[in-house]
């Protein structure tokens, strides 16, 4: 669930690691359901919302960051819901989160994003130790493409890409 600030390198991990595993994949672009609530928003307040980058405030970069974060849990749920039955199948499937102890201790969340799933299978460990893990399955299970992950600066990509900017979680966090 990409935006224009969702760089191709995370695309292509997220594909990959899918095609590696035998899971489906679908990469979709979300701008579209973000402009809208940023036009409603507009619209009825007859203000529009900037990144701190294009010059907007600190509370409007937020604001921007987390519109992005929770819509992309709205989705999953709808895609949870509705998946099976475009597949043929009775029932729905569970929404994984993927917030980390680390980012839950220091308060790096967003209510009703990634931190709201039915299940978070990394919800209690830290940082330090997932990466250790993500090595030992990269060997363990013959699956290479985890490595990139390992490597890949650890963003939520909910900021404009720059040629000087990239967003980064632990930057955020001040780690």
């Amino acid at each position: 669930m990409g935006t224009t600030n969702s760089s191709n390198d995370t695309r292509a991990r997220a594909k990959d690691l899918a095609h590696d595993i035998g899971a489906y994949h679908t990469d979709m672009n979300i701008d579209t359901v973000v402009k809208a609530l940023t036009d409603l928003f507009s619209l009825v307040t007859n203000f529009r919302p900037h990144f701190k980058i294009h010059g907007g405030s600190q509370t409007e970069n937020l604001a921007l960051l987390n519109i992005q974060a929770r819509l992309r849990m709205v989705i999953s749920y709808l895609w949870a819901q509705m998946l099976p039955m475009i597949r043929g199948r009775q029932g729905s499937l569970l929404v994984l989160g993927s917030a980390n102890v680390d980012e839950c201790l220091r308060g790096y969340l967003t209510k009703y994003d990634c931190s709201s799933a039915d299940i978070n299978p990394i919800g209690g460990i830290s940082k330090t130790d997932l990466k250790s893990f993500i090595g030992y399955a990269s060997r363990a299970f013959s699956l290479p493409i985890l490595d990139d992950f390992l490597s890949a600066v650890p963003t939520a990509e909910l900021e404009p890409i720059t040629k000087d900017y990239v967003q980064s979680d632990e930057v955020d966090m001040g780690m």
